[in-house]
Parts: C-alpha cells; sequence; structure tokens
C-alpha cells in the first residue's frame, strides 16, 4: 500500500557539510604544520595578491589570505615539520619573516580552508594553484573549426558558524574558469592573468612568464567569464556515461569525499549535510502538450511586434503568423499584431502607452558586434516590453561550436563574437524555421514571453488587476501579505500591487513602509531589530558585506539579499530566507548505480545473447516480479496481454539485425525497434473487435518489459529515468521539517537532461512558527517554476520585473532578455 506523503521520507545529501567545534581532535589538528606572514597594509590587496600568486602559485602550497588576530597576512601550510616554508618578498624586495602558528579554536576557519586547498585528489589533473591558492579543477576540453578551450573550476570554501556557537557549516563552492589559447605572437611576460601549460604528464600547471623563456607548448590564459559565454554544464546528464562523468554532481562528489577524508585526518569529523525529505501537497500539476500553459497568468491585450531583426530574408508577418500559431494552441484568445517597421535609430520616437504589450523580434545572440537589443532599453520604462530571439540557429544549437560566429579578442581584454566568413547566421530562410526543433523551441520561448508580458503589464497597467491576471495567487496575494525582497516591500491594496523602496536609511521610504507595517504590528526599526536578534548565525548580520568599505553601499547590500515574508492571520508570523552564501549542490545517492544503468544500455552484445527464454520462463519471471512488488497487479496483467505481441517483435527486431549484418547491437536499438513496431501490429489486431486505435505504447509497459528483460538477461535495463524517482527534489515540492529546507522541483516528468538543479531553499521562523503551507503557496507557482527564480516567493519575480521598468535600474543583472529566461 502506498505511503501518504507525510509518511514519505527520502534523504538527499548536499554539497554543504558540517562539524561540530566541541567534537575536533585537537592532537590530530596539531599536525598540521602552518605558518603566518605578517603582510603590511602599506600596499594594496591587488598588489599582495598578484605578487603572492607570482611567488606561490606554480608550486604545490595550500595558502589563504585572511587576518590573524587583527594582523592582515597569509598562511601557509606544510606538509611536515621537516619542511622549511617559502621565502616571501614585499613590494620592495624584503623578506617577510614567518611565524609558526599552533592550533587552537579561533583558528578552526583557518585550518578547515587550508585542509580544503591540501586536498589530494586535485594533484592527478592540475598542478599550482588558481588566484589566493585555490586549486583548479579541469572538467572538460572543447575544440571547433574556428575556436577551442578549457573548462575549468576553481575549487574553495567558506564556514560560518551557526548561532549555537558549536555547529559549524562548510560550504563548498566553485566558479568558473575558461581558459583560452593565448596567440604566440603575444609577448607572454605583458600578460596580467595567470598563464597555463601541459606539462610532459598532460597536467594543466601554471607557467610563469618570463622574457627569456619560451614555452614547449601551447600556453592558455583566463578569459572574462561574462564575456565568454558558453553553454551551461547540465545539472544531471543521463544521455550516455559519458555525459554523467561532465555532470555537477559526479565532479563534485570525490571532491566531497576526499575533503571528507582530509579533514578528519586533521580532527574534524566533517560530514555532508543530509536533507530528510517529505513531499509537499501540490497545486501546481503538469499538464500535457495540448494543455501545458500557464494556467495562472492571464493578458488581455492585443500583443504589438517591432521587427528589429537585422536579417530581413523572413518577413516579418511571416514570423508573426508562425509565433501567434504557436501561442494560440494554448491561448486560443491570444492576439499580435505587427507594428509598421522602424529604423533602429529612430526606436527613441516610437509612441507607446503604459497600457500596450510590446514584443521585440530579434536574431542576434548576446555579445554578437552590432547587437541592437541595447537600442530597445528605453521602451521597457513606457509599456509592458519582452524580447524573443527568433534566430533558427540560436533556437536548437550553438553558433559558436557550429562555425557560425567567431570569438575575437578585443584590446581591452574582452570577448565579441563575429559571423564567420560565408556565415549562414543571418541568411536563414523559411525551411529553417519549419524544422520541427525549431518550432518546439520557439513554442516554449513564445509562451515564455506571453507570461513575462502579462507580468509587466499588471505592474505598469494601473487598470489591471492582481485577481484577473494572477486569479490562482488572488487570496494569498492580499493586504495580509508583506514581502521584503530586492531591497522592495511589497504587498497589495486593492487588488493592486504595492513595491515601495525599503532602505532604512532613507526618511521617507522608512515612513511609507512604517505606514504599511503597521498593519503587521511591527515597523522597519522593530523588524530589523527582530533580525538581529534572531540571526541564525555566529556571525552578525553586518558581515554579509565584509570587504565593502563603504557604508551606504554596505547597508544597500544587506538590504537586497535579505528576503523576509510578513503573513497576518490571527497571529503574525515572520519568516527569514536564508540570506546564502552559496546555494548547495544536490549529490544523489548511489550515482554509481546509475552509471552502471548507462553502462550496461550501450553494451553491445552478440544478437545470440538476446534471445529470449521460452513462454512458461518469462511468465514464472512475472509471476516472480509480481510477488516481489516490482510488477502491479494492474501492469502485470497488461504485460501478460501483450506478451506474444512484444516476443514476435523482439523476434522480428533480431532477424532485422542480422539481416543487415549487425550482430552485436544495445538493449536500446532492439527495444526501440520493437516500440516502433507496437502500435501498427497493435492496431491491426484490434480492427476485428473494432476498438478504439493506439497512437503509442504506454509507459508502463515499456518499464514493465524492461524489468522483465533486465531479469532475463541478468543486466540494469531499466530507462535511466527511473533511476531519477528516487531523488527527492528532481520534481514536486519537497519539505525538511527538521532543518526547514524547501526544494522545489521541475513542474514536468524528468527529462534525460536535466538542465538546471532544482531550487532550494533553507527558512528560519524570526517570529511565530514556520508554516509550511503559507511557503508552498508562495513557491507552488506556475509562472515562477518555469524560469530561473522557481524557490523564491513569487513576489520576488513581481519586484525584479517591477524593477526592470524603473527609469532607474538598480539590481544585479541586466534587463529583458538578460535577466528574464533567455529567449
Amino acid at each position: 500500500m502506498a505511503k501518504r506523503n507525510d509518511e514519505i521520507i527520502r534523504s538527499l545529501p548536499l554539497s554543504h557539510m558540517i562539524y561540530r567545534d566541541n567534537e575536533i581532535d585537537r592532537e590530530k589538528a596539531e599536525k598540521l604544520v602552518v605558518y603566518h606572514y605578517p603582510l603590511s597594509k602599506n600596499y594594496r590587496w591587488n598588489e599582495w595578491q598578484s605578487r603572492i600568486d607570482d611567488e606561490l602559485g606554480s608550486r604545490y602550497y595550500p595558502y589563504l589570505m585572511k587576518s590573524h588576530k587583527d594582523q592582515f597576512g597569509l598562511y601557509v601550510a606544510l606538509d611536515s615539520e621537516q619542511d622549511k616554508p617559502p621565502i616571501i618578498k614585499n613590494g620592495d624586495g624584503i623578506i617577510v619573516e614567518p611565524t609558526r602558528v599552533h592550533y587552537e579554536a579561533m583558528l578552526n576557519p583557518v585550518w578547515i580552508r587550508l585542509i580544503m586547498r591540501k586536498v589530494s585528489a586535485f594533484g592527478s589533473h592540475c598542478k599550482g594553484s588558481h588566484t589566493l591558492g585555490c586549486p583548479l579543477l579541469q572538467t572538460d576540453v572543447w575544440k571547433s573549426k574556428n575556436s577551442c578551450g578549457i573548462n575549468a573550476i576553481s575549487l574553495d570554501c567558506r564556514t560560518q558558524q551557526r548561532s549555537d556557537k558549536n555547529i559549524t557549516e562548510v560550504i563548498l563552492f566553485h566558479k568558473n574558469v575558461p581558459l583560452r589559447p593565448v596567440d604566440i605572437k603575444d609577448e607572454l611576460f605583458k600578460i596580467h592573468q595567470p598563464l597555463w601549460i601541459y606539462d610532459k604528464n598532460n597536467v594543466l600547471a601554471r607557467w610563469k612568464a618570463e622574457e627569456t623563456t619560451k614555452p614547449k607548448s601551447q600556453i592558455y590564459r583566463e578569459v572574462a567569464k561574462n564575456k565568454d559565454k558558453r553553454k551551461l554544464r547540465p545539472f544531471l546528464d543521463l544521455s550516455s556515461s559519458t555525459s554523467l562523468k561532465n555532470s555537477w554532481p559526479w565532479i563534485l562528489q570525490p571532491v566531497q569525499n576526499e575533503f571528507i577524508e582530509q579533514a578528519r585526518k586533521f580532527g574534524f569529523g566533517l560530514s555532508p549535510i543530509v536533507l530528510k525529505l517529505s513531499p509537499l501537497p501540490l497545486k501546481t500539476k503538469f499538464k500535457t502538450a495540448d494543455k501545458a500553459k500557464f494556467p495562472s497568468v492571464q493578458l488581455d491585450r492585443e500583443i504589438k511586434i517591432l521587427d528589429l531583426r537585422f536579417s530581413k530574408n523572413v518577413s516579418p508577418q511571416y514570423i508573426v503568423n508562425n509565433i501567434q500559431s504557436l501561442l494560440n494552441e494554448k491561448y486560443p484568445d491570444a492576439r499580435m499584431s505587427l507594428l509598421p517597421d522602424i529604423e533602429p535609430d529612430q526606436i527613441v520616437n516610437i509612441e507607446i502607452d503604459g497600457s500596450q504589450c510590446l514584443l521585440v523580434l530579434l536574431d542576434q545572440t548576446p555579445g554578437i558586434i552590432d547587437d541592437r537589443y541595447p537600442l530597445t532599453q528605453m521602451l521597457r520604462t513606457k509599456a509592458a516590453c519582452q524580447h524573443i530571439n527568433v534566430n533558427p540557429f540560436d533556437l536548437t544549437g550553438d553558433p559558436i561550436t557550429d562555425n557560425l560566429l567567431i570569438e575575437q579578442s578585443t584590446p581591452d581584454g574582452d570577448t565579441r563574437l563575429i559571423p564567420a566568413t560565408d556565415s549562414r547566421y543571418y541568411d536563414y530562410s523559411i525551411s529553417d524555421f519549419e524544422k520541427k526543433a525549431v518550432q518546439e523551441s520557439l513554442a516554449r520561448n513564445v509562451e515564455i514571453v506571453y507570461k513575462e508580458l502579462a507580468l509587466k503589464h499588471l505592474l505598469l497597467c494601473n487598470e489591471t488587476k492582481i485577481s484577473v491576471t494572477l486569479p490562482q495567487q488572488k487570496d494569498l496575494l492580499t493586504s495580509s501579505l508583506a514581502v521584503i525582497t530586492n531591497g522592495c516591500l511589497f504587498t497589495v491594496k486593492q487588488d493592486r500591487p504595492i513595491i515601495l523602496p525599503f532602505h532604512p536609511a532613507m526618511p521617507d521610504a522608512v515612513s511609507a513602509c512604517d505606514n504599511i507595517l503597521c498593519s503587521f504590528d511591527t515597523t522597519v526599526t522593530a523588524l530589523l531589530a527582530l533580525l538581529n536578534e534572531k540571526w541564525p548565525y555566529h556571525y552578525r548580520p553586518q558581515d554579509i558585506t565584509q570587504g565593502i568599505w563603504n557604508e551606504a553601499e554596505k547597508l544597500t547590500r544587506f538590504i537586497n539579499r535579505l528576503t523576509v515574508i510578513i503573513h497576518k492571520t490571527e497571529e503574525v508570523t515572520i519568516l527569514l530566507q536564508d540570506p546564502q552564501y552559496g546555494a548547495p549542490h544536490m549529490l544523489p545517492e548511489r550515482l554509481n548505480d546509475l552509471m552502471t544503468i548507462l553502462d550496461s544500455q550501450r553494451q553491445q552484445l552478440p544478437l545470440n545473447k538476446w534471445l529470449l527464454p521460452e513462454m512458461d520462463e518469462l511468465m514464472f519471471h512475472i509471476d516472480q516480479l509480481t510477488e516481489e512488488g516490482e510488477l502491479s497487479d494492474t501492469n502485470k496483467n497488461t504485460l501478460l496481454r501483450e506478451l506474444e505481441l512484444l516476443c514476435d517483435l523482439w523476434k522480428c527486431a533480431l532477424r532485422k539485425y542480422y539481416s543487415d549484418n549487425e550482430f552485436n547491437v544495445t538493449y536500446d536499438v532492439l527495444k526501440n525497434y520493437v516500440f516502433s513496431q507496437w502500435p501498427e501490429k497493435k492496431n491491426a489486431l484490434m480492427v476485428a473487435v473494432a476498438k478504439k486505435s493506439v497512437k503509442r505504447a504506454s509507459t508502463s509497459l515499456i518499464a514493465s518489459w524492461n524489468k522483465l528483460l533486465s531479469r532475463v538477461f541478468d543486466l540494469p535495463l531499466g530507462d535511466p529515468r527511473n533511476w531519477l524517482k528516487n531523488v527527492p527534489g528532481i520534481t514536486r515540492l519537497w519539505h525538511d521539517p527538521e532543518q526547514n529546507y524547501v526544494i522545489v522541483g521541475s513542474l514536468s516528468s524528468p527529462q534525460p537532461i536535466i538542465q538546471r538543479q532544482p531550487s532550494i531553499r533553507q527558512w528560519h521562523a524570526l517570529q511565530g512558527e514556520l508554516n509550511s503551507e503559507l511557503l508552498a503557496g508562495l513557491v507552488d507557482v506556475d509562472w515562477v517554476r518555469m524560469n530561473q527564480l522557481a524557490g523564491n516567493p513569487c513576489v520576488a519575480t513581481l519586484v525584479r520585473r517591477w524593477k526592470e521598468c524603473q527609469v532607474q535600474l538598480d539590481v544585479d543583472c541586466p534587463p529583458g532578455r538578460r535577466s528574464c529566461p533567455i529567449v
């Protein structure tokens, strides 16, 4: 019998770890040999960073720049007492004398970070360190016709002690480090970024350029990440065993394991945070393709289309008709009309009012030369405006790896994109649009555009009501709710969103916010005092902005990091979203089992190894699977009913590949043939009994066949996606009631490639009890769960969109296609 939701508990390890300060083995901790170099503040941080990197970067020393007893300095860890500490000189060439530092409890954060940088697992991947002593781990190498490079990650950790002063969290994090070849014509010794080279063992090592030295092989340097956009690494890629090895959990899990082992050698009982999750009831349901729209978003305005494409090969009216048709499959009442053609330099003169909705057609990827997107920035303040890239080559591929665009370095060190010689990038045609993959991608993107326009229209048009645009949230988005997020205070008045700046240093803003907060029996001052009193960590709230010396900027950064929910029923509940130094990675259990499944499914066996046994043996296995609970009675009966036909089709598949001289095949090849032929054969058998025809085999029948043949051939032959069903958080909403984590999974069934990890957020109750039903109502919202802000309260999306529409933009990322889902 299936368990009720509140009885289901599943474990999920995270990349975040903890240790208990009172359980550290002092004797083992003393074995870490550490020296401290006091660094003069007469030199700037960047000067010390460059000098220390030059001295230590190409040698294997775990080191860390950090203050000690109010003395800014450098920590270096040695392998043994017999080793001599490295020589460090200041900018004037004077040797800085180090002092041996012995373990004490206040140095726990220093010790654990040095241990992290000692992790021996990196030795086989990289020699030398990235900036400030962080190990660099090569993840993959890529090459296309016109460019090539190395993708790597710089690994580090930080600590935050909880308010109980006994449990310390260790946050493993990384930064992407793209490395690109250096032109041999460049004067290498004048390049300021760290340089890298493959040594004789084909290991990536730091290389120090000097005028008298010449490299023996290709030199690589780091390029700016935001100027060298490439495809993101998937969270999980189940398409092959090789792809799985390039997924985040497979890369990071060995790093965490090695870190934990090293930490225990030095007395730190490090262990991963493991969530105990139960599913929360869902309001948002996944719907099949013909119904899969945003049911809680309504837009009752005609969408005006502005064509700003670089290429005019395909008429704008064709594109408008195309996207209108795609949108009408899910929104029959949606209407679009094309605005008169306009020259790009005349956009400033376009007449548009706040009640209109504008969609701009583009055909350029960000970072390209002569990008027309920036020309439309002023439109966002006038009306609901959204952009959509309709270039077919951007919709279904990567124009860089497809050799359509070339990365070109600029004199200031940036990278821009230019069309390759004889490139078809702008030479697309109607036939390119008609491809199935292009239409599917365009359909997804135009649906996102529709949602974004509806939200922006709600925010900019004073006549639009929440109950009309967001009918499913009308009972939650009321005057009984206030949310502070992204530096703003949100509430609702007379069915309209109210968004005010939330800034304690601005008297007018404080007064306006107090007028709203008084109905929740609090004020800005009282709320900040409560935040300081109930702060969940030993470090103070203001420490979030460590490293920022300007007090006004420090306060602004702090306020922008806050997300606080205030809800009034009989009592007032105040919840704080964890400020998160870094979102944890999910590291699902039994990854090796998944790798075994993928390897088995790609394993080619001789045809005679795929022969089925007699029918009575198959029946025996079916009965056995049923008794073990692997097959339900319903699935058993369905499988028995189809067994004879499936066996006949299996034999046909073996004969086909034998006649095609393919004597070694994988299970997937045979299975795909069987179920591609099954509908036609099944319908032919049903003609006599006048039953409704079938289009495809059910997923439950395919899964039952996989289970049966897995038992017959003693191989794990099931769909790899079945493995995902046991990973909490991949779909649905999940909650850890003890640690107060909420995970927001995908709306749809798992696909072989999961591009983004499900959203993980932790919450803390500052006043009242943590209300999981309230949180579920704010995060289980389809127009949030379909984009990159999933996991945040839906109000955060409204606030971000509102800020993007203001004249003075003050958000972390640019507006339009860069901050909204890239479409």
